[in-house]
């Protein structure tokens, strides 16, 4: 298997599985390297760190569902792997600008009703 053919595997593969508590050591597991030789390789084909890679792609997944979803922020953070809901709001502000609150805000997103009859 190439290389190239390797990393979009890869990449495919953190895609697939980015939910939940996916890190370097599971990765490099995953891969069958060791963590600093699976990281000079993905930043030589990509151009991006991995952890970094890995980092965008949960706040990507965690900017679509505080669009499309009533799910409480904090559920958000926990389920996508975040150690605590303040290093997720960090780490979204830094990304994205704002809050994880004012993204869904921003985003036009209006929580469900209830309605009682």
């Amino acid at each position: 298997m190439s290389s190239n053919t390797f990393i979009r595997d890869l990449l495919d593969w953190i895609d697939s599985n980015i939910e939940g508590r996916l890190d370097l050591n599971t990765v490099s597991e995953r891969a069958g390297y060791s963590r600093w030789h699976l990281q000079r390789m993905f930043k030589a084909h990509t151009g991006y760190p991995l952890g970094e890679y890995i980092r965008r792609q949960k706040l990507k997944k965690s900017a679509d569902r505080l669009t499309s979803s009533d799910e409480p922020i904090f559920n958000v953070a926990m389920s996508l792997g975040f150690d605590s809901q303040q290093s997720f709001n960090r780490s979204f502000k830094r990304q994205y600008g704002q809050t994880p609150g004012a993204w869904r805000r921003r985003e036009g997103h209006q929580p469900t009703k209830c309605l009682h009859s």
